[in-house]
């Protein structure tokens, strides 16, 4: 009876010698694994591993020059030829990554800049591939950057930077190569996407040079009869070319800037984001276009005009628009502290407000004089012009970045004013009739010939676009 009752504490106290002992042996085994993945993960290459796997083949991409495609495993670009102005996709990420078209970047970083729209926040990783004219093949890190205007929306639109720094390719050498945009976590997959890298140098002799950028039509956009009297005001005040980008028109405002593409009077851009706009992006990744216009127009442009198509800068003692910018950019001295953009203050011209009895012509812009007595504040529903080689990115009612030693300027109303023609009140529906107003016959400077123009303009498209 003595043994028996010394046994039973010594095999209990065995079974918990042996639990003890699983217990550590357990932890002893997961502070193995843990520790064997962070070795890891601290050494990438690491014979085996997923992630020395991936390594070894983006260094085997990254930085390095290739003569002649498809040569050592390299794999092929696209069937399909390089586009411009076209959303392709990205393959492979995680999130939606679209790519629309290059430029050469010389100012800020050597690079080539692509206009894209992705992930506003924790974007795909990314890089280039990029088929030099020459017929050499390089493959380049990629920095992938949120336009700043994006309303804190999922997706944005994005510059992609593909790096030349230590490729031993200079900016200049990339005009006409063809570029694609590959998920960094298949380097080797064959691209879906394909650009031609356009170039930026500005040519000579463009410096009083004024084209107009205007945001993506959308909404089945109709208003032609109004664009014609828009079209021919802005020829009026020195612009000689407009960027616009389709995403929708009416069939009469489609002939209409058909035929203006077919003078060369308007680059028509498609515009067909795969992004829902205003739940997903901002109005048709409308910031996507503002800064396409902006490298579009950088080497033949001296200035670029950013408005929407119900708005007009009129100047107060100058006929056109750019006599008032460069002699805005005279009056500074020394002249190497010139502004290279200058912002217009906006004054509402609402169409329910009564026509002007001394109107003396039946265009809107004559009849309709009746503005907000104060205009907004700068870069409150601001427009702007700018000098596109001086400028890096934009934004819609300001320029966010401009090149470095570039700076901007606001230009007072009593020489330039924007007249913004909106059709409805703003605030949701406040009265017009009670804003404080004045009226503003700056317009009626241009009417007599700007009648002249559209009768005659009318007249010719009557025959272009019998509809």
């Amino acid at each position: 009876m003595k043994w028996r009752a010394r046994a039973a504490p010594s095999r209990a106290k065995e079974r918990a010698n042996i639990s003890f002992f699983i217990f550590i042996m357990f932890f002893a085994v997961f502070g193995v694994i843990v520790l064997t993945e962070l070795l890891l993960l601290e050494r990438p290459n690491v014979p085996g591993s997923a992630r020395s796997r991936y390594s070894e083949n983006l260094q085997g991409w990254e930085g390095r020059t290739e003569t002649g495609g498809g040569e050592n495993g390299e794999p092929p670009p696209p069937a399909h030829a390089p586009l411009d102005a076209v959303w392709q996709p990205v393959a492979g990420t995680r999130f939606r990554f679209y790519v629309y078209s290059a430029y050469v970047e010389r100012r800020t970083v050597a690079a080539v800049r692509i206009i894209a729209a992705t992930k506003t926040r924790g974007a795909d990783s990314v890089m280039c591939r990029m088929w030099l004219p020459d017929n050499r093949t390089l493959t380049l890190k990629a920095r992938v950057k949120a336009i700043r205007e994006n309303w804190n929306l999922k997706y944005s639109a994005t510059y992609v930077l593909c790096l030349l720094r230590d490729s031993g390719v200079k900016p200049q050498e990339t005009v006409g190569a063809s570029i694609s945009v590959v998920a960094s976590t298949s380097p080797s997959r064959p691209p879906t996407n394909l650009l031609t890298v356009l170039d930026t140098e500005p040519k000579s002799g463009i410096e009083e040079t004024l084209h107009v950028c205007v945001k993506p039509f959308h909404y089945l956009y109709a208003r032609d009869e109004w664009l014609v009297e828009w079209f021919e005001l802005n020829r009026q005040l020195g612009a000689s070319h407009f960027y616009m980008y389709n995403e929708s028109l009416s069939p009469s405002v489609a002939c209409l800037l058909d035929d203006y593409r077919k003078q060369g009077l308007v680059t028509l851009l498609q515009w067909k984001l795969p992004i829902v706009s205003k739940v997903e992006i901002r109005t048709e990744g409308q910031f996507a276009a503002f800064n396409d216009c902006l490298y579009r127009s950088m080497s033949s442009a001296g200035w670029l005009l950013v408005i929407d198509v119900d708005e007009v800068v009129l100047p107060r003692r100058e006929r056109t628009l750019p006599a008032l910018l460069m002699a805005l950019r005279a009056s500074y001295d020394p002249p190497s502290k010139a502004p290279s953009a200058f912002l217009f203050r906006n004054a509402f011209f609402y169409l329910r407000w009564e026509d002007d009895a001394e109107a003396p012509a039946p265009l809107v812009t004559a009849r309709k004089t009746r503005r907000w007595a104060t205009p907004h504040a700068l870069k409150n529903r601001s427009k702007y012009a700018l000098r596109p080689r001086d400028a890096v990115e934009l934004g819609n009612h300001f320029v966010w970045e401009l090149a470095p030693g570039a700076s901007s300027a606001g230009v007072p109303t009593d020489r330039a004013l924007l007249h913004h023609y909106r059709i409805a009140c703003e605030f949701g529906g406040m009265n017009c009739l009670t804003v404080p107003s004045t009226i503003d016959r700056t317009s009626h400077r241009w009417a007599e010939e700007l009648q002249q123009r559209v009768n005659a303009e009318r007249k010719r498209l009557t025959n272009v676009c019998p509809s």
